[in-house]
């Protein structure tokens, strides 16, 4: 299994139109039938600070979102709106199977 951990700043004052492309992300993964979970966060303290949560059944699976054509869309949606962004990919050892 796969995590994907995104944190975003948003560009001051494009906040709201950060939201609205995470949301649009959010309906197309969510949509995947290898995509187990897909959440964002607001910072509480930072309302210009985002974290995305994904989690993915296999690093493939992965790929083909980033192959989709939603994430062609985020990409565009979001371009003029992300200050900075940081990614990385981890492999998930320890499971909370609740």
């Amino acid at each position: 299994m796969l995590a994907v951990v995104v944190t975003i700043e948003a560009v001051p004052g494009k906040a709201d139109q950060l939201i609205e492309a995470l949301e649009g992300n959010a309906v197309g993964s969510r949509k995947e039938s290898d995509c187990l979970k897909w959440e964002w966060s607001r910072h509480v303290d930072d309302p210009d600070k985002f974290a995305i949560y994904e989690l993915y059944t296999s690093r493939d699976a992965f790929l083909e979102h980033k192959a989709s054509a939603h994430f062609a869309e985020w990409v565009e949606a979001s371009k003029d709106c992300i200050a900075s962004k940081v990614a990385g990919q981890y492999e998930v050892l320890g499971r909370d199977d609740r």
